[in-house]
């Protein structure tokens, strides 16, 4: 037998390269998370607005019943600041909840796909500094809540 036999005995003899088939599971729970993503993040948007509303209207009353005519103007932004930050998180979040007008081929997949990172990415970003205001605003009451103390 010559090299060219051999080698060519050893090419046939390989087993043909075939992809693995993706896990079943894991397509469809891939499927879910896409086609729920932006119900989601919606839905956390609205937990949002729930949280802030709620936060609002009990600190706005507590400071309402409050003493605070005679305090200065520093202390007046102390106070202030945990509402400020409540508000900028609520319209941040409700941005989330608008509905835009997206113009889509639906019969091409790739402009498809790149619509809807757009609107992932975008709903996302919203509810991502929604989120940041939200944390600030505690860290703004916590600041209020020590003022109040000390002036006790």
């Amino acid at each position: 037998m010559s090299e060219g036999e051999i080698n060519s005995e050893i090419k046939a003899e390989e087993a043909p390269f075939i992809p693995s088939e993706p896990n079943p599971f894991w397509k469809k729970n891939a499927e879910k998370i896409v086609g729920e993503s932006i119900s989601s993040i919606e839905d956390t948007a609205k937990q949002f607005v729930t949280i802030n509303g709620v936060l609002q209207g009990i600190y706005f009353h507590a400071i309402a019943f409050s003493d605070m005519k005679n305090t200065s103007f520093h202390s007046v932004l102390i106070y202030a600041s945990p509402l400020v930050l409540w508000f900028l998180s609520l319209f941040f979040a409700v941005l989330v909840l608008f509905r835009n007008k997206y113009n889509i081929n639906i019969n091409s997949s790739k402009i498809s796909k790149k619509c809807f990172e757009k609107i992932v990415t975008g709903k996302y970003r919203l509810l991502w500094i929604s989120g940041i205001f939200l944390v600030l605003s505690f860290a703004a009451l916590i600041i209020a809540f020590l003022r109040y103390l000390s002036m006790v």
